[in-house]
C-alpha cells in the first residue's frame, strides 16, 4: 500500500507510538530516536562458533514494543525504520563487500495466513532497498522453505529449539549467486538461523553470516 494511505489508514484506526502510545502513524519524536542502529557481533547458544551474527540493538524498550506492533498486530508502517536496522546490520555484518544477497528465515504458512504476509520477506526486501541507495548491489532471494512443521517456538528451551528446527528447512529455487546474508528480524537461541545456515552450507554455500534487527543473547553483546 502507499505510505499516504498508510498513514491515513493508521490515522483512522487510532495508531498510537508503540513506545509510548501517543497518536502516531509510525514512532513518535521522543520514542524514534530509540531505534537507532548500533550494529554489532552477538551470540546465542545455536549458533555454530564459526558464523557470525550480527545484530542492530538489543530486543528490549521501544524496538520490541515497535517488532510486535509491526509483526504481531499489523502496523506495516513501521517497516521502514525496521529495514533501516536491518540494513545496518547487513553493512556491518559484510563490511566493504559491493554485492550482497539477502536470504530471508522462511514463515510458515500458519505464520504468513494470521498476519496476512511473509513478514521476515518484507523486511528483507526493505532492507534491500536501503542498501541500495547506499550504492550496495543488493537483492533478496526466498531460497529457503519448510521441509516438515514446527511446534511453536515461544515455550520451548534451547535445547527443544534446536530439536525442533533441525531438518525443518530445505532449499528452494536457485541458490543466491552473491555473498549470501541469512536475514531474521530477532535472534534469540539461534535455532532458525543455524537451521536456515545449515541448508545453505549443505548445498555448497557458506554464507558470510546472519543479520537481524535485534538479539535476544543468551550470552551479553560484544564489540566486533
Amino acid at each position: 500500500m502507499h505510505p499516504l494511505l498508510l498513514g491515513a489508514a493508521d490515522l483512522v484506526l487510532g495508531a498510537e507510538c508503540p513506545g509510548c502510545g501517543q497518536p502516531a502513524t509510525t514512532l513518535c519524536r521522543a520514542c524514534a530516536p530509540a531505534l537507532r542502529p548500533h550494529a554489532r557481533l552477538v551470540t546465542a547458544g545455536a549458533l555454530p562458533d564459526d558464523v557470525r551474527a550480527v545484530a542492530a540493538a538489543e530486543n528490549e524498550g521501544v524496538l520490541r514494543a515497535t517488532l510486535l506492533a509491526w509483526k504481531e498486530h499489523g502496523r506495516f508502517g513501521l517497516l521502514r525504520p525496521l529495514g533501516l536496522l536491518l540494513a545496518a546490520s547487513v553493512c556491518e555484518l559484510v563490511g566493504d563487500e559491493s554485492s550482497v544477497t539477502l536470504v530471508p528465515v522462511p514463515s510458515s504458512r500458519r505464520s504468513r495466513r494470521a498476519r496476512g504476509a511473509d513478514v521476515v520477506a518484507e523486511l528483507a526486501a526493505s532492507a534491500a532497498r536501503r542498501l541500495r541507495v547506499l550504492g550496495m548491489d543488493a537483492d533478496v532471494r526466498p531460497a529457503l522453505t519448510h521441509a516438515r512443521a514446527v511446534a511453536d517456538q515461544s515455550r520451548l528451551d534451547v535445547s527443544s529449539r534446536a530439536a525442533n528446527l533441525r531438518g525443518a528447512m530445505r532449499r528452494r529455487g536457485r541458490p543466491p549467486s552473491s555473498r549470501a546474508v541469512v536475514v531474521d528480524d530477532i535472534l534469540t537461541t539461534g535455532a532458525t538461523a543455524a537451521e536456515a545456515v545449515r541448508v545453505l552450507v549443505a548445498d555448497g554455500l557458506r554464507p558470510a553470516g546472519v543479520a537481524v534487527v535485534a538479539a535476544t543473547p543468551l550470552r551479553p553483546l560484544r564489540s566486533r
